[in-house]
């Protein structure tokens, strides 16, 4: 109930609404199966936060996140509050202003003195001061590479010599600079191909010879690809494109092993589910594509759901065949999908709904972002809520909860 109390205070604070539901009375509140919803801040003012990253960042042990703010062309960092205080909203937080409207954001240590970075809309690099210095935004030094957008900014050591690169756009990138980090001019970009609305950019070895390749999913031209890495002396090049699947649509994409055969998988949020499960070891991936359909949801749901956001998460006991999640973007129920069997077909696929209180009052939710947020050792599931007015926020795992009533139901 105190947790209930200081959010519809800080609502009543906005001088905002929330909707047609009466959203503060159902955060913190758990369904049947134990999931509940938390805020770490509400978005009274359609601010559209719409990317998450975590880190801790003040080094106090627990995980601090990174949001950026679409519509308000802001970002803030969020400091944890701690595990007594973490259902409730986060108050400690910095924000950057003014770095325009920000689709997608990213982390790293760009400038190799061993602080995490961040990348706001792809062109916009804040270097971290330090952990002394972190709390005051005017300490971290901007640097502006471009200005216009490019979604799914990655950082990663992409050319093999030790220093953290950006990728941007999935279709290009920058090579950190051995000096003088800070300054943009430093930064050289690189061509890799064409990516018209890249939602997915993912580092991985998709074809098993030793290097690292990149996968995207592209939602309206390109469709599933990989960039094939080309060796450390061509890097600079463009890079060979392979693709995975040419039809377009789909929204997020996960990488893992989802049948328990030691391959590495893909699983695409679209209208079916879009399952690729691999069927060779080395080489060129070979894929089975099957499709899933959605569960039937419950009868306050009015909308047909998009699935958007994907993870695959462990939740029935059985690491070796990981659940996967499904976020609706439109005012829907969360769902997972069960594999029983080898998965090669849609009837091996099971869906279950995780009756999270107030699905309809959560108007355009994005990807699915496993943290442990609340340091007790399962793996949450946090995302960001652009419309509804819940802002950001997360799904708390009762898997904990429930292990520890089965030890008290056994004594």
């Amino acid at each position: 109930m105190k947790c209930i109390a200081l959010l519809l205070l800080f609502a009543a604070g906005s001088g905002e609404g929330f909707g047609a539901e009466p959203l503060p009375e159902q955060i913190g509140r758990a369904g049947a199966s134990g999931w509940r919803c938390n805020v770490i801040q509400l978005d009274p003012h359609d601010d559209g936060p719409d990317g998450f990253n975590y880190w801790d960042w003040d080094g106090d042990g627990d995980l601090d996140v990174f949001v950026n703010f679409e519509e308000g062309g802001y970002s803030r960092l969020f400091f944890n509050p701690g595990r007594d205080k973490i259902r409730g909203p986060w108050k400690d937080y910095i924000e950057f202003k003014n770095h325009g409207n920000c689709e997608d954001s990213g982390i790293g240590d760009l400038d190799n003195d061993g602080d995490v970075d961040y990348v706001a809309n792809g062109g916009h690099v804040y270097f971290n001061p330090g952990r002394e210095k972190l709390g005051s935004a005017r300490n971290w030094v901007k640097m502006t590479l471009f200005e216009q957008e490019a979604r799914c900014p990655v950082v990663c050591d992409l050319d093999g010599d030790g220093l953290k690169d950006l990728i941007v756009g999935a279709s290009a990138w920058y090579k950190q600079p051995t000096s003088n980090k800070h300054e943009a001019a430093n930064w050289e970009r690189y061509e890799l191909g064409e990516a018209k609305w890249p939602m997915s950019c993912i580092i991985t070895d998709m074809d098993g010879d030793g290097d690292d390749d990149i996968l995207v999913q592209e939602r309206k031209q390109q469709g599933t690809f990989y960039y094939a890495n080309p060796g450390k002396g061509e890097v600079t090049k463009p890079w060979p494109v392979k693709v995975i699947d040419s039809r377009p649509g789909g929204m997020f994409m996960a990488v893992g092993d989802v049948n328990g055969d030691g391959r590495e998988d893909l699983v695409k949020a679209a209208n079916k589910i879009c399952i690729f499960l691999r069927t060779n070891d080395k080489g060129a991936p070979v894929y089975k594509r099957i499709e899933v359909e959605q569960p039937a949801q419950p009868a306050s749901v009015e909308v047909k759901p998009r699935p958007k956001g994907v993870a695959l998460l462990e939740m029935n006991g059985e690491p070796s065949h990981p659940e996967i999640v499904i976020i609706p973007e439109y005012a829907a129920q969360l769902w997972y999908l069960t594999v029983s069997g080898e998965g090669m077909s849609a009837a091996d696929w099971t869906n279950t709904l995780m009756d999270v209180p107030s699905p309809e009052s959560r108007k355009k939710m994005d990807n699915a972002f496993l943290v442990d947020l609340d340091a007790d050792g399962d793996l949450d599931i946090a995302t960001t809520e652009e419309n509804g007015g819940w802002g950001v926020i997360w799904f708390e795992n009762p898997a904990m909860d429930k292990a520890g009533e089965e030890k008290a139901s056994e004594k």
